[in-house]
């Protein structure tokens, strides 16, 4: 594509993209009792940067007056010299693999109801936003933040690859406040160390004429001349995140019941059969589950060390994938919609609730898809097989443990993660369904997705909807799982 002037983007657009976004009288459903994100983006391709300006009306939902409003800043992991790096020694080469290249965020002015806040920069790892507001309950805060991104050459969530760029995690989120106190957790390399309220959000993305974005919710789009400005609009949502690419063919369909489903990648031949696998995915899962209930959903073969990430209606799967083990990446990744996005939970202190059951669901689709080949019986047992070898050939690196309610900063290598969240809850959810049998486990799992909806489920949540489904006490059955004492052998 030819060369733009960035300074006159800025100057024109982003003066004009930044004054309408403050003229916005509402974001999303405009509950009042939800907090709400306006977010531009002004995204300069030639320094791999991006001037952002973010309003959040803040709504202290709690029973406790506040004194400041905490937001995680995610992309400070991605700094030189952060405590807590975003990679692992161990895949640092598969993030990096032209070497190590750093990024982050720079926030430059804070406001509160319209005039200058005051504000710091806390948390462990300097990763903390820390704005200064007096709020009773149910009392609203206007707070303004303007900031800086940095992107780095990175195969990860937040950066850029092969010409693509991936803004996972990348603006001021409010942290989640419970018990008394801000969680504010660290950007742990195991896991998806990200935990959030439901929120509604307005964002737009002014970038060159030319570059694709793909973001959560609602699109329109407007051009002007060399510049295109995106806006999403997404209602209810936990996170959002965006990815972009002058390189992007995109590939939409549209289910039974109306969800339209867009699939982005760069030169994909299997772009046509990946569609409607995830087509079909949506709507086995709303057979099984409860209907996914947002109008759109959106997948991006996109550059990524990891199999996927998921956010709300939008999933990355990683471009170095292929075959079957992109087709259960995208299935995994979309059973996160019902398992993560639409029902919360602790990712950073009960992992295996939402990552156990997703891959689970992946088991569950293929059973009810058959044309798809996958015996279903071997894939338990394959995983079976494999979890037991794991725990004989890592007992002493582990130090013996199988708990699965660790920290994510716990874990002690990446494979103790995988093993303990997607591999060994996957198989207590298919020895739960045994245990109760499979009309049961569904009536639970519908219930579950039911009454936990747009909230932030706990482990008693999940025993309580499986219980009140079989008439079965399962408080031991789950006890026994998740605290390691369960034997496999």
């Amino acid at each position: 594509m030819k060369k733009i002037s960035i300074a006159a983007m800025v100057a024109a657009l982003s003066l004009l993209a930044f004054a309408g976004i403050m003229a916005l009288t509402g974001c999303g459903g405009g509950d009042s009792n939800v907090t709400a994100y306006e977010i531009a983006v002004v995204l300069n391709v030639d320094s791999m940067t991006a001037e952002c300006k973010e309003t959040v009306r803040y709504v202290n939902n709690g029973e406790a007056e506040l004194d400041g409003v905490y937001f995680h800043l995610y992309p400070a992991a991605f700094r030189k010299g952060a405590r807590y790096f975003a990679t692992d020694s161990a895949n640092m080469s598969a993030a990096y693999p032209k070497g190590a290249d750093y990024g982050g965020i720079s926030v430059s002015a804070v406001t509160l109801n319209g005039e200058a806040a005051e504000w710091k920069i806390a948390g462990e790892d300097e990763d903390i936003l820390i704005v200064t507001a007096d709020l009773i309950p149910g009392e609203a805060a206007k707070i303004g933040i303007e900031f800086t991104l940095d992107l780095p050459e990175a195969r990860h969530r937040f950066g850029y690859s092969d010409g693509i760029v991936n803004l996972g995690n990348f603006y001021p989120i409010a942290a989640v406040y419970e018990e008394g106190k801000w969680r504010t957790d660290p950007y742990y390399s195991n896991g998806d160390p990200f935990y959030s309220d439901i929120a509604d959000y307005v964002v737009t993305v002014t970038a060159p004429t030319g570059w694709n974005v793909a973001g959560s919710g609602r699109i329109e789009t407007s051009i002007d001349g060399d510049v295109t400005v995106t806006k999403f609009t997404a209602e209810g949502v936990r996170d959002f995140a965006l990815s972009a690419s002058d390189k992007f063919d995109c590939k939409e369909g549209v289910t039974e019941k109306g969800v339209t489903v867009r699939y982005y990648s760069v030169g994909d031949a299997s772009a046509d059969s990946r569609l409607q696998l995830a087509l079909r995915a949506v709507e086995t899962f709303s057979s099984l589950f409860g209907d996914y209930d947002k109008s759109s959903l959106t997948v991006v073969r996109t550059p990524f060390l990891h199999g996927g990430m998921e956010y709300p209606q939008i999933v990355f799967v990683s471009d170095s994938l292929d075959g079957s083990l992109f087709d259960e990446a995208v299935i995994h990744e979309i059973a996160h919609q019902w398992w993560y996005s639409a029902v919360g939970s602790d990712q950073i202190n009960d992992a295996w609730m939402d990552e156990g059951l997703a891959e689970y669901s992946v088991t569950m689709f293929y059973e009810n898809n058959a044309d798809y080949g996958v015996d279903v019986q071997k894939r338990i047992a394959d995983a079976m097989q494999a979890y037991v070898l794991f725990t004989e050939m890592y007992s002493e690196v582990t130090g013996g443990t199988t708990a699965m309610n660790r920290n994510l900063g716990e874990y002690t290598t990446t494979a103790d993660y995988t093993y303990h969240t997607y591999v060994k809850g996957a198989l207590l959810f298919d020895s739960l369904r045994h245990a109760i049998g499979s009309d049961k486990f569904l009536e639970g799992l519908r219930a579950y997705y039911k009454d936990m909806n747009g909230k932030i489920a706990t482990p008693d949540h999940m025993i309580a909807a499986f219980e009140n489904a079989s008439g079965v006490r399962l408080g031991g059955f789950f006890e026994n799982w998740v605290d390691g004492k369960v034997g496999l052998y």
